[in-house]
């Protein structure tokens, strides 16, 4: 008998954690774990964001503060979306780093940055 009560209760425990876990519940207070996909101004943003943090960083120069934005397209990773920001800085000597690349999801969320695109 007292196997199962535990049967039960584990079962029990387990299945609403599973239900509670689950990506689409809402807490109550506006705020779910369901993602929306943002707007192109806030990737535009987003990415500004990333370009000044590198550069309060001193991972890239301060040239980088003027470098206009090169080209902005959704483009497929994987099995995920990704929007890519490119800067361009003329500037830069080294011919392969002109081109600075910024990945952010559809959710808004920066996923990487590299000198490739890929």
């Amino acid at each position: 008998m007292k196997r199962l009560i535990k049967a039960t209760v584990v079962t029990l425990a387990l299945g609403l954690t599973s239900v509670y876990a689950s990506g689409s519940h809402s807490h109550g207070n506006g705020h779910s774990h369901t993602h929306k996909e943002v707007s192109q101004k806030t990737i535009k943003g987003q990415a500004n964001n990333v370009l000044l943090g590198l550069i309060k960083k001193g991972k890239i120069n301060n040239s980088w503060l003027n470098a206009p934005i090169k080209d902005m397209k959704k483009k497929q990773f994987h099995h995920n979306m990704e929007w890519v920001v490119s800067y361009e800085n003329k500037k830069v000597q080294n011919k392969m780093e002109q081109i600075l690349y910024v990945f952010i999801s559809l959710t808004g969320e920066t996923t990487g940055v590299n000198y490739t695109g890929k």
